[in-house]
């Protein structure tokens, strides 16, 4: 036999493999091993909801379901003619029987409009059942986030006609890190992962069985993701392009029907649509930070995009805890990141080439469009624009999924091979990627803050030094920056006074305050005090997103 017959053997056997999975049932350890698995992912889900900082983007999920607004936040911060107990602000952290959910969408057409209310509606009905307490709240995203795994294996199964694939899927779910992480914070992420999941298997469904039940159900999938995260237009046009190269770029029955959900779509969304337009330059004022050119080497921004990829299997919480990443360093020691960003490098190549080479299934290219659209989109803008949304973790979630599920496929194809050489390798790496998996939810177990939360590690920080003053006033003004850390130190400083102060007027401050602390250096107050010889400056935590910090301004017994 010539070296050509082995290779044309090599190449039919490979080209036949997808069959194979086709027609393999999930074996009795597969199965075993994930419901294993998922029961661990839902103790890790659920155990210490509560424990971990509730960070200031949480902090704006309860001002939401309280019914109160930031114009009402800001007043109660100014109205004051002294100073301000910090526990009044507990009623922006809690419900208000006087306030429902028609309150909860005012906040948001007025003080958020970017974010949609489907969310914010849910977790206000969940918050007066089962309590506005961290753990109350955050429980509504860990149970959301069990739906991941049937809408994971559903998409599995209309992509690949695999029930192997699925499975190894929702091993790979159970353990992600990423997941975790979404699934106790109070946020609408968890919610937006299961409906883009959800939305591109209906719309796979509907292709395969064209009938009005199917398109009807993907319409409600994709109008839910709209009311969920704006993001979702990003992942329909994904879909639209996906169907046109489907339909081999010709106007068909199909084409037509994805047009017409599409504009039914955008139809039912039309009431959010006109909030955002209408609220437009307070939309564009709240998410301008993201817009900022932080990073100015994009060959620095490219491999913080690539390290995070690795994190969505495997995460030891090594990253800086700072507001903004602004440089490699900040992803990590240099034993860290370095392989990390050898083994993202690996690990995308290697898909690209083994979905090009050696696999023959078609609709690959729906999961490269589902997460590759966005995610490239995005990187592109931050390049040409400025701006770090394509390493916002919460941005790039159809691009984490999509790399889940053609990881499962890849280990899926190796497992179940006759060849013996490539079992080992299939073995090898789904055993290492689950290990890998629950080493990082061990050690979100134990943490009490994780990185994504940018303000934890300050919160924590900040609490810990003013509680050990004797006599501390805590300078404020009326920036949504400040605003959200003190709504979240109110969760750790019961007994702080504040001070209201913007640059141009400030109220005295009396001699019942020997220890003065600033969260922001840029008032005229500050600079005042720092030229004041009865006064010890003392600079506790610098943050890198300039002025942002903690100093404390001790007042000097004289003898």
């Amino acid at each position: 036999m010539n070296l050509m017959t082995l290779k044309t053997a090599s190449e039919e056997y490979e080209m036949n493999q997808p069959q194979l999975l086709t027609k393999t049932n999930p074996p009795i350890w597969l199965k075993t091993l994930v419901i294993i698995l998922i029961g661990l992912g839902i103790f890790f889900r659920f155990a210490n909801l509560g424990q971990k900082i509730y960070c200031c983007d949480e902090s704006w999920t309860s001002v939401a379901i309280s019914g109160h607004t930031l114009a009402e936040l800001k007043q109660e911060s100014s109205h004051y003619q002294g100073t301000i107990p910090i526990t009044a602000f507990n009623k922006y952290q809690h419900l208000n029987p006087d306030r429902g959910v028609a309150d909860t969408v005012n906040y948001l057409i007025t003080s958020d409009p970017q974010h949609p209310p489907l969310y914010y509606v849910m977790v206000r009905l969940w918050a007066q059942v089962f309590g506005d307490s961290p753990t109350g709240v955050r429980s509504l995203s860990a149970i959301i986030s069990l739906f991941i795994f049937p809408s994971v294996y559903w998409l599995c199964l209309e992509l690949f006609d695999s029930t192997v694939v699925g499975w190894v899927a929702m091993a790979l779910m159970a353990v992600s890190p990423l997941q975790f992480y979404f699934a106790q914070e109070a946020r609408q992420y968890s919610l937006w992962m299961v409906e883009i999941l959800g939305s591109s298997a209906a719309l796979l469904r509907a292709i395969r069985q064209e009938n009005q039940v199917n398109w009807a159900v993907y319409t409600l999938t994709l109008a839910l993701g709209l009311y969920t995260h704006l993001f979702t237009a990003l992942v329909m046009i994904a879909h639209g392009i996906y169907v046109v190269i489907q339909q081999q770029f010709r106007f068909t029955k199909t084409l037509l029907n994805y047009l017409l959900v599409t504009i039914a779509t955008f139809l039912i969304f039309l009431p959010w649509l006109i909030v955002i337009i209408t609220h437009i330059h307070t939309a564009i004022k709240l998410t301008t930070g993201w817009s900022l050119k932080w990073i100015d080497n994009p060959f620095e921004l490219i491999a913080i995009f690539l390290i995070r990829v690795t994190r969505t299997f495997f995460d030891l919480n090594l990253t800086s805890s700072v507001v903004t990443f602004n440089s490699i360093a900040l992803e990590g020691p240099v034993f860290y990141f370095v392989p990390t960003l050898i083994l993202s490098l690996i690990l995308i190549s290697y898909l690209v080439y083994f979905f090009v080479k050696i696999s023959s299934n078609k609709t690959v290219i729906f999961i490269f469009l589902m997460g590759g659209f966005p995610g490239i989109l995005l990187m592109a803008f931050d390049i040409f624009s400025g701006g770090v949304r394509s390493i916002q973790i919460r941005y790039q979630l159809p691009l984490y999924l999509s790399i889940e599920i053609l990881v499962a496929y890849v280990l899926a194809f190796y497992i179940f091979q006759e060849k013996t050489w490539g079992q080992k390798i299939g073995q090898s790496m789904i055993v290492g990627l689950l290990i890998a998996g629950l080493i990082s939810d061990v050690k979100f177990f134990k943490a009490e803050n994780w990185w994504p939360q940018s303000s934890g590690k300050f919160i924590t920080e900040t609490s810990q030094a003013i509680n050990q003053s004797e006599k501390p006033l805590l300078m404020i003004n009326e920036s949504p920056i400040d605003l959200g850390g003190i709504l979240t130190l109110s969760n750790y400083l019961p007994k702080v006074h504040l001070l209201s102060i913007s640059n141009d007027y400030f109220l005295p401050i009396t001699q019942d305050y020997s220890q003065i602390f600033f969260m922001n250096n840029s008032n005229s107050l500050f600079h005042q005090l720092a030229q004041d010889e009865t006064y010890d400056l003392k600079v506790i935590i610098l943050l890198n997103l300039p002025p942002g910090g903690l100093w404390e301004f001790e007042k000097i017994e004289r003898a």
